[in-house]
């Protein structure tokens, strides 16, 4: 059995979608679910309390009860699935990166828009993203739909090593899940002469122009084959489409992630702040796009 997939969780709205996803996805990768409760190290009461609000005598019990409850909920959304929980007392990011450590995958539930707790969680969430040792997704907390059969992964490509590997994430994803992969190249009008004067080198994510979107795109689609050769995948056992769009990278994969079942990103941006680590358009999808967004740093392949 492989690494297992750690989801984190509160017992939020935001965290029950974070579960969900999660379970399933485990059960797709036949691993085991580990449902991690996290408590500030100084924080010494026995009821559990969720972003301002009341438990009832689920919380009173404290937090073992309520994440073996969130265990028990993994097991009937995917029967089958083997659900472990763990409670941790630390400063909530760096218990997630710790665990991190040895998970295939981090899940976490993005935070919605506005308050205090929401603004904390955001920091959590962005901070666990910026540092893991693993691939993290953040799963939106938006109303379930069933998703049509053929709603593809989807891959942001431009040409860096971070982008490669998540194409390479994508690719298994697609692969295991039996959907149709795309791969996006999105080029900015007037870029050429910025791309000129800074010499991004192939490690560091980078705008593309308009004459370069067409060789990734084939550059791409050759990685995408190559990694389903190593996978054992048979000719054909994935459908593949590469597509090119003009505009800002956020924006495109922003309605791309409209109809996707989820967005692959690759992000290895720069500065001492987790937000300037993960690079502006994966820290804007990560709160705004409407499918789980799996994020995969250069420090951090796997998945």
């Amino acid at each position: 059995m492989g690494a297992p997939v750690v989801v984190g969780y509160d017992a939020s709205e935001q965290a029950g979608a974070a579960l969900r996803w999660a379970a399933r996805e485990a059960r797709a990768r036949g691993v085991t679910l580990r449902v991690v409760y996290v408590r500030d190290a100084h924080d010494l009461d026995v009821a559990v309390h969720p972003h301002g609000t009341t438990l009832g005598e689920r919380g009173d019990a404290g937090a073992w009860p309520v994440v073996e409850e969130a265990a028990a909920l993994a097991r009937d959304v995917a029967p089958g699935l083997q659900a472990e929980a763990a409670v941790e007392y630390a400063p909530p990011a760096t218990a997630l990166v710790e665990m991190s450590r040895d998970a295939g995958a981090l899940v976490l539930g993005a935070s919605r828009h506005g308050g205090l707790y929401e603004a904390v969680h955001a920091t959590v969430v962005t901070q666990a993203t910026a540092h893991a040792h693993c691939p993290v997704v953040v799963v939106p907390a938006v109303e379930e739909v069933d998703l049509a059969p053929d709603a593809p992964v989807v891959v942001g490509y431009d040409g860096s090593t971070p982008a490669t590997l998540a194409l390479d994430a994508g690719t298994e994803s697609a692969w295991l899940l039996g959907r149709p992969l795309r791969v996006v190249v999105v080029w900015r009008p007037g870029a050429a002469e910025w791309v000129a004067s800074r010499g991004p080198s192939e490690h560091e994510a980078h705008d593309v122009t308009e004459a370069d979107a067409g060789v990734l795109v084939e550059r791409a689609l050759d990685r995408i084959s190559e990694r389903l050769g190593e996978l054992g995948a048979a000719p054909g056992a994935v459908e593949v489409a590469g597509v090119v769009h003009e505009g800002q990278v956020a924006r495109v994969l922003h309605r791309e992630s409209e109809a996707a079942e989820r967005l692959v990103v690759g992000t290895r941006g720069r500065g001492g702040f987790a937000a300037m680590l993960l690079g502006s358009a994966t820290h804007t999808l990560m709160r705004t796009a409407q499918c789980p967004v799996l994020v995969v740093r250069a420090a951090a392949s796997g998945m």
